[in-house]
Parts: C-alpha cells; structure tokens; sequence
C-alpha cells in the first residue's frame, strides 16, 4: 500500500508538471500568432495590390533596350569624321521595341556621382525614378505618334488611360526658323501613381530625309544590289533584290530595315546575311511616305539670312570653291547670275518645266529644287570635306518632284562620279548609258531618297557614305518625313509635390 501511494503522488506532480508546460506552449503560440501573424502589412482581409518598382540608374543592371538609347540621346557624342559610329542611334525612324540597344557604350553611362531618390546634396531637386523598359517604350511610341499630329495644328493635349494610371499631355511644335535646324516638339507628360504626382519632358525632333543614307519607296523589280556598298541607314518600303556572285556582293555597313516582310536574294555560293547586312535586317518595320513635308524652302523665301534665285528656263548651275557660283542659259549660253559667297543659305527654285543643270565645288549652303528633273553634269563635291574637316559648313540638297539624271559619259567623263549631296527624287533617280564599257564607282557623300532607283552597273558601281552631320542638321530647306524621334529625354519621371507645380507651355 505505501509503494503504491508513493506511485500516485509522482504521477500526480507529472501530470501538472506536463499540464504546465501545455499551457505555457500554448500561450507562446498564441503570442506569436498575435504579435508576428501580419505580412509586411497585409492582413488576413487586406486585398494584394501591384505595385511599381522604380530603380535608379546608379542601382540598377544595365539592360538592353530603350535605356541605353535613352542616354545615347540625352548626351549626344561628335561623329569622328574618319571612323563614323555606324549605330541606330534615334528611334526615329523606328519603333522604340526595335531599337538596335546590343551596344552599350562606357561613354554613355550615367556619371558616377548621380544621385539616387532618397539621397541628399547641397542643392534640392525633386525626386526621380528610373521608367521599366516597358514603361518608356510604350509612353515614348504614344508621343512620337502625338508629335506626328501636330503637322496640323502648333499644340495639342492629350489624355490617357494605361495600366490603372492617368496619363496627360501638352505638346507645343517649335517650327524651323532657318532651314537647317529640324523641326522640335516639346512634349510634356504628366501621370499620377498611388498619390504621386509625375512628370517628364521629351524633347522630339522631326526626321528629314537625309536622316537615312539610302531610303526608296518602290524597289524597281528588274533591280538587283549587287556591287553595291551602303554606309549609314538604310529603308526601303518594300521588297527588294540582291545579288552575291563570284564579282561582287552587296554590303551594308548600317541598320537595313523595310516595310515588307522579306526580300529577295540569289546567291552563286555561300553568302551568310551577316557578310551582307552588317548591322543586321529589320522587317515589317512599317512604312515612311514620301509625301511627308512639303517644299519647306517656301517658309524661308522671306527670311533674313536666305538669297533666293527664281529659275524660268532651264539653268546651269557651276558651284567654285571660293563659295561663288555661276548660271548661265542651258540653250541660249548667256550668263543669268554670278556671285560671290555672303554667307547666307542660296535657294535655286526652278519653275514648272525648267530642267536645272549642276556641277562644281561646294562652298557654302545651298538648295536646288526643280518640280521636273535635275542633273548632275560632273563631279558635286564639297570644298571641304567633313570626312577630314568636322568643322565644314559645307551643305547642298538636290530636291526633285520627279527625277534626278546622272547625265551620259559624254557630259560627265569617264571614270568615278562624286556626289556630296543630301538627294530627294519623288520619283526616281536615273543613270543614264549603264551599258557603257569603262566601269567606275558612283560615291554619293550624304543621303538618297528616292520613290525608284534604276540600274547603274556595269556603267558604275554604287556606294553611298551617310553623311553623319545629318544627325543635327540637314541642307538648307531640305524636306523631312512625317516622323518624330526623341532628340533629348533620360526615361525619368520627376515627382512633384502636387499638380500645381507642373509648368504650363
């Protein structure tokens, strides 16, 4: 009996030992569950909610894509006239998504002492916040076709919903005043996310057909690229040909893209595309018209700093390296003009029906148009070249509402041609006498757009050099596409403290 009454009271202390410990566990639980059972501040009835991550520039990876451009744009780098920068720089002429971004520059990146949102200085600034790559494209495309509009009107306003956010805008055109300088709009955006209050100023600029080294409508199906080389952009609105043989390929040491959904290519051995398209083949890149900008040269008839010249018959124009220039009566011989070089941008504006007759040495800005065709009777070159003088101001536009001619091998002499010109040929730009037996090479120096182009070999091979100063400026009155491209914008939204600080145009 005492054994067994020993037994009863050790198990007695056990079972309140154990009914202890349960209690204290339990409360332990309780208290966790009630003071760590929240999610960085969701709660059990609480509704998830997406929110957007900015990442400042210093913090983030460097990715591909419209970022990089962004900053390509934002700090623009002088062209070496003896090595140009053969990248797709703009987005011009080209959808944000198919920027060429596979080469990010050192020279571009942001400097190391920017600061990021939530650091101090010596001087206050507002916030800013690095847009997603998504973000910046599809903000960047919506504006680019804005500016397009304004072809009609000087300003306008737009408002949009994207991605649960309210997007609005203002976008002011600042037309040319000199004939050189492009055309700009000044877009400025505003949104507002989760009680935040953005915004940002893109800076556009309208995109002149000498924006491409070589851009046609029509692709002449009985033509081939064949000894051809291309420096510098290249578009064309629809398919066309190539040919790589044993004699000769095509190359193209710039970006090539074209509305069409392919081209043409025949090939007597092995030719991979990368030996041709250098900087590679964008397709369905969407179409660039013709029509774009009227005859811009009308706004500047009436400026200051422009000599105009009304041609009614047809006119021979001979340029001099002094910066003079001579026309005399193409069937009569008698002289219509000489003058000497006041530094002013010279417009040559043909009449309907007058055909306009070019050759020399370019000092000086100049623009040629004629409504029905232009020739070029010999070498047009440059009294000094950009290629080895960066600091030339040396500028001529041909511009036709029909055709440019290469004249025969009688008026021009044989062997190369050398033209530095930005052209225009509505139509087409012709080259007469291709049979003719002594080969050479036609060296356009500056841009071609053309609605055609007809066959040039054997009588020449072709290369075309963009001209890199095209990037800033373009000949005096030359026309421009009906596109815009961000100029000067770094992809940032800039937060304000409410609506009344964003600035009105």
């Amino acid at each position: 009996m005492t054994h067994s009454r020993r037994l009863d009271s050790q198990f007695s202390t056990r079972a309140w030992a154990g009914l202890l410990s349960a209690v204290l566990h339990l409360g332990l639980v309780l208290l966790i569950l009630l003071s760590g059972g929240r999610r960085d501040g969701i709660s059990d009835d609480d509704t998830p909610v997406t929110r957007i991550v900015y990442m400042d520039s210093v913090a983030a990876t460097p990715r591909e894509g419209i970022e990089s451009i962004l900053r390509n744009l934002a700090v623009p780098r002088p062209m070496p006239p003896d090595q140009p920068d053969l990248r797709d720089i703009e987005p011009p002429m080209l959808s944000p998504a198919e920027f060429d971004s596979s080469r990010d520059d050192p020279e571009d990146s942001p400097p190391a002492d920017v600061e990021a949102p939530g650091e101090t200085s010596s001087i206050e600034s507002p916030t800013t916040y690095l847009m997603p790559q998504a973000e910046a494209s599809a903000l960047l495309q919506r504006v680019e076709r804005l500016a397009a509009e304004l072809v009609k009107a000087p300003r306008a306003r737009s408002a949009w919903q994207q991605d649960g956010r309210q997007y609005d805008a203002e976008l002011v055109l600042q037309p040319a005043t000199d004939g050189v300088e492009p055309d700009r709009v000044i877009a400025q955006i505003s949104a507002e996310d989760q009680g935040r209050q953005l915004r940002t100023r893109i800076m556009l600029k309208r995109l002149p057909f000498s924006h491409y080294a070589q851009l046609i409508d029509r692709w002449d199906p009985a033509v081939q690229l064949h000894d051809d080389e291309i420096v510098g952009r290249m578009h064309i609105n629809s398919r066309f040909n190539l040919l790589h043989d044993s004699q000769a390929r095509p190359t193209f040491l710039g970006r090539v893209t074209t509305a069409a959904g392919g081209f043409n290519m025949r090939s007597e051995g092995r030719s991979p595309k990368s030996e041709v398209f250098r900087e590679g083949i964008v397709t369905r890149a969407g179409r660039i018209s013709l029509s774009g900008q009227g005859n811009s040269f009308e706004q500047a008839r009436h400026g200051a700093n422009v000599r105009m010249h009304e041609l009614t018959d047809d006119t021979a124009i001979t340029f001099f390296p002094d910066g003079g220039y001579a026309g005399r009566d193409r069937r009569s011989g008698s002289s219509l003009f000489s003058e000497q070089s006041t530094g002013q941008s010279v417009y040559f504006v043909a009449a309907r029906g007058a055909t306009v007759y070019v050759q020399g040495v370019v000092s000086g800005r100049y623009l040629v148009y004629a409504p029905q065709r232009i020739v070029v009777e010999g070498n047009l070159v440059y009294a000094n070249d950009p290629r080895h003088d960066p600091d030339s101001d040396d500028y001529l536009g041909l511009v036709s509402d029909r055709d440019i001619v290469v004249a025969s091998p009688r008026v021009t002499g044989p062997g190369d041609l050398h033209i530095h010109a930005a052209l225009f040929a509505k139509h087409r730009v012709i080259v007469t006498d291709i049979d003719h037996s002594d080969s050479a090479t036609l060296e356009i120096f500056g841009s071609l757009a053309a609605g055609s182009l007809t066959a040039s070999e054997p009588r020449y091979a072709t290369k075309i050099e963009y001209d890199w100063r095209f990037e800033r400026r373009r000949p005096p009155g030359f026309p421009s596409t009906d596109r815009f491209a961000a100029e000067d914008w770094d992809g940032r939204w800039s937060e304000a403290a409410d609506r009344s600080e964003f600035a009105s145009f």
